[in-house]
């Protein structure tokens, strides 16, 4: 009978620290303390083999294992929905740290897995938060993570901000599709295969959901509301030049790799 850093030292087409992740969540082990050394079980066999096969094709391992990280919770993950990543977290981060405000009334649009919406509740527990998101199947996904988790979250089927009250929220916040359809060649094969579409792309240049959201949230927002958003690296010229147009206040912040990825909207005059 092998053990598991037997079956890992035969595994050498996928990288070792996939394989421990994979591991970690089959065995709710720590990362830091994996039981290399015991005997695989039969059943633990095939479930390794399974995950190795999807792992080969290219599948991203947060698929594979079902889970991703996103601050202190676990989102549950599957095909309906995006992957979390480390960069949307930064921007829960400048939510939290600058602009939300107790007893706000808060909409996450394109909710996908609810991370940002669960993330501002579990930090946030006296704020009214709301996700939205055009994918019945991601809003189901969300709802399940919600329900896990234990977060009063309410999320709902919607395009954009269709039916959402006017004056409604003091603070919006979005990570929509920001992906041009000419850019889809020469993304990963791992992102252009197997993460939705739907949540990827938004038009020629990525621009199209968020400049329809630039347009409707400013019946949505409070007078003193804020909307936060994150884009593609480099649209500074398009949201530039549609925060003027549309009547905007326009500050920009970078990510961790000084990227300018995030945008922080307020009407002009309030």
């Amino acid at each position: 009978m092998k053990t598991w850093a037997q079956l890992f030292d035969h595994t050498p087409a996928i990288p070792r620290e996939k394989l421990q992740w994979w591991l970690s969540d089959r065995l709710d082990a720590s990362l830091t303390n994996l039981p290399l050394q015991d005997s695989v079980s039969d059943a633990d066999q095939l479930a390794f083999e399974e995950a190795v096969s999807r792992l080969k094709k290219g599948e991203p391992v947060q698929y594979v294992c079902g889970r991703a990280p996103f601050r202190e919770l676990e989102i549950k993950v599957d095909k309906r929905v995006l992957i979390p990543r480390p960069e949307t977290e930064q921007l829960v981060q400048i939510a939290l740290d600058h602009y939300i405000k107790p007893g706000d009334r808060i909409f996450d649009v394109g909710t996908g897995s609810g991370c940002i919406a669960l993330a501002l509740k579990n930090d946030r527990p006296d704020c009214q938060v709301t996700g939205l998101d055009i994918s019945a199947d991601a809003i189901d996904l969300a709802r399940e993570n919600a329900d896990v988790l234990g977060l009063d979250v309410s999320f709902h089927q919607a395009d954009l901000l269709a039916g959402q009250p006017f004056r409604s929220a003091e603070i919006i916040i979005a990570n929509l599709p920001y992906i041009g359809k000419t850019e889809e060649a020469a993304l990963p094969a791992e992102v252009r295969d197997f993460e939705p579409h739907l949540a990827l792309f938004s038009g020629e240049d990525g621009s199209d959901l968020i400049l329809r959201l630039l347009d409707e949230a400013k019946k949505v927002l409070m007078p003193n509301g804020t909307l936060l958003l994150e884009t593609g690296e480099n649209q500074s010229e398009i949201w530039q030049a549609a925060a003027d147009r549309l009547g905007w206040q326009l500050e920009g912040r970078n990510d961790l790799a000084d990227r300018p990825r995030f945008w922080i909207l307020k009407s002009k005059g309030t």
